[in-house]
């Protein structure tokens, strides 16, 4: 691959996880050539930050540390300054979108050169195994920015994809939790950037446990579904 591609893992506790990397992430990195891996520790308690820079020993891997725990949108943010690729992937920790799927966003880039490549777990022939609970939300929270945007994208607010580093130049990424990735794709739409979506499957975590916290993302979500609202209906 001729353009260079930064994969951007912010993790907070997942030093099990972390160490899945060598086995499954590192042999697709390999056979995609032309990369960088950059790891953020947000301010973990746990032996993150002793992984990281292990893995760091690697001459493409870069570890980054936050002072404390800021938020995945302030990690994705530290990655993106640290990192140097033309194309960027975000990557969850516990690998629930599975390393091995990123030559899927990859080649649906080359077919069009898209600013913005969704993996999505909901759209025709992806697979997911999240639990009810949180499939619901999940599917709840997209259906209300689908309504709002006017525009079909059924993954709203999961984190991977595939952007091309200059179509994110004044990008709004203001947060700094989890709704991040719905702010970016919002703004990205606004500004008319060429977005589309992939199938991809989400798997269950293996280790550790989730950071999300339902109510405060719940909030995060409707404040950005206000803004969105406000710019399709004014003027």
């Amino acid at each position: 691959m001729k353009e260079k591609l930064s994969v951007i893992i912010s993790a907070y506790n997942e030093e099990e996880n972390l160490k899945r990397i060598p086995r499954e992430l590192m042999p697709t990195m390999e056979k995609i050539g032309n990369y960088e891996v950059v790891i953020v520790d947000d301010g973990s308690v746990d032996k993150t930050l002793e992984v990281s820079r292990k893995l760091a020993k690697h001459r493409k891997i870069k570890a980054i540390k936050h002072p404390r725990n800021m938020g995945l949108g302030a990690g994705m943010k530290t990655g993106l300054k640290n990192s140097s690729g033309e194309l960027v992937v975000f990557l969850d920790a516990d690998f629930t979108f599975h390393p091995t799927e990123i030559p899927k966003l990859l080649k649906k880039y080359n077919s069009g050169r898209y600013d913005c490549v969704i993996g999505t777990q909901f759209g025709k022939g992806s697979k997911t195994r999240m639990k009810f609970h949180r499939k619901f939300i999940s599917k709840a929270v997209n259906i209300l920015y689908t309504i709002a945007l006017g525009r079909n994208i059924t993954s709203m607010s999961a984190i991977f994809r595939v952007y091309r580093r200059s179509a994110l130049k004044g990008v709004s990424m203001t947060s700094n939790n989890f709704d991040i990735n719905a702010e970016m794709l919002f703004d990205m739409i606004k500004k008319k950037k060429s977005i589309v979506e992939v199938p991809v499957t989400l798997t269950a975590r293996k280790y550790g446990v989730s950071k999300i916290s339902f109510t405060k993302e719940t909030k995060n979500h409707l404040k950005i579904l206000s803004k969105i609202v406000k710019w399709r209906f004014s003027g």
